[in-house]
């Protein structure tokens, strides 16, 4: 019987995140070409290359971006899209408080 390679996957620990972000954080500050720094240190360069990837799809995960309204605003009717079919509408000020820290922990969700 023959087992599927997504089976002997083992999970990602927080530690091998941590590197991984080092060391894509290192290679931004480079210079050098993907495969150029995938053999200075050692890294398969297919591997490397789906890194990188992840971060990219990382990178357009929704982000935080702070609103201030003035004390008189008129009645909000804010809609907030974060991508098919999320959507978020708000319908008064008292919601941004909330609206902001879902976006918060989703972008958290989303990094590495």
């Amino acid at each position: 019987m023959k087992s599927s390679s997504r089976s002997l996957r083992r999970r990602t620990t927080r530690s091998e995140w941590a590197r991984r972000a080092r060391l894509l954080a290192a290679f931004d500050r480079s210079g050098l070409s993907a495969a150029a720094f995938a053999r200075q240190h050692r890294l398969t360069y297919t591997t490397f290359c789906s890194w990188r990837q992840q971060r990219a799809k990382a990178k357009t995960a929704p982000g935080f971006v702070q609103v201030e309204l003035p004390v008189s605003a008129p009645p909000l009717e804010l809609t907030v899209e974060l991508g098919a079919p999320a959507r978020m509408r708000l319908s008064s000020a008292g919601q941004v408080e909330l609206a902001a820290r879902l976006l918060q922990a989703l972008n958290a969700k989303s990094t590495c």
